[in-house]
């Protein structure tokens, strides 16, 4: 009978590891990122996307089906509404191109089409808490206007001014970009080749980039951009000549990351109407 209090508290311990036990066991197995190389919090965010006219699902279900989904980009006002595809340098794919290119001719379920899908540069990276400080995202330019054929619009500062936001929803909830710059690189031009628009960092020379996009602008958008503010930089082929045979030349649209909360309620309302 003295070990009796002692057999009762052992006894409440097994129930309580039982019990532990039994909880870790039906919890929810994490989902591993690929576009993540930190720990990743809850995925909880619920907005739906309609990819070609099928069933809105989340990102997440997206990236499910393809782990290679990095977001989706929304421009107001126009016909860019598609996610964004990471390039993999080293993968191989069932079909077509392997590598960092294969989505410049793929779609997201890896067949054959003109248009591909809009991708971001191999080089780039997106976690839950931070972004690369620039982000390429390729697209084709389409005679119907989808993919990043409607960014021609910006080249005109009235469509800059009505539309000055654009959305890049991420695995874990929408971020919001300004528009402060944009140019036309012609690549058969030296000055205009030599320019590199695309490196994910600019350490140091991060001003002196900034500066140099908006002094090839076509106006002047006056939109501040702090040193390592995160951007983004939408890349598509242009033709300054009229002749896609002879051009060699790209349209580029650079929008800094929204951090002011009032300028994010901003950015939330002027997209939301223009949508």
């Amino acid at each position: 009978m003295k070990n009796k209090p002692y057999l009762l508290i052992l006894l409440c311990l097994c129930l309580l590891f039982a019990g532990c036990a039994a909880r870790q066991s039906t919890a929810p197995t994490p989902v591993e990122l690929t576009v993540s190389d930190t720990a990743v919090p809850p995925i909880d965010d619920t907005t739906l996307f309609s990819y070609e006219g099928q069933a809105p699902k989340t990102l997440l279900d997206f990236y499910k089906e393809n782990p290679d989904t990095i977001g989706w980009l929304t421009i107001p006002g126009i016909k860019t509404d598609n996610v964004v595809m990471l390039g993999q340098t080293s993968k191989q794919y069932p079909v077509g191109s392997n590598g960092q290119n294969h989505y410049l001719d793929y779609s997201f379920y890896h067949t054959a089409r003109t248009a591909g899908e809009l991708y971001m540069d191999h080089r780039c990276r997106v976690t839950y808490n931070s972004m690369s400080e620039n982000m390429t995202i390729y697209g084709h330019h389409m005679r119907d206007g989808t993919m990043l054929a409607g960014i021609d619009n910006y080249k005109r500062e009235a469509y800059y001014k009505e539309h000055p936001y654009f959305t890049f929803h991420t695995l874990w909830g929408p971020k919001y970009f300004k528009v402060f710059g944009v140019f036309t690189v012609n690549l058969k031009v030296p000055a205009d080749a030599a320019f590199d628009y695309r490196q994910p960092t600019y350490g140091d020379g991060y001003d002196a980039f900034v500066s140099e996009v908006k002094q090839r602008s076509y106006y002047d958008t006056g939109v501040e951009v702090p040193t390592g503010t995160s951007m983004i930089a939408l890349s598509t082929c242009t033709y300054p000549s009229g002749n896609p045979g002879y051009d060699n030349a790209r349209l580029v649209v650079m929008g800094r990351l929204c951090t002011d909360p009032d300028e994010i309620a901003q950015a939330q309302e002027m997209t939301k109407q223009a949508s």
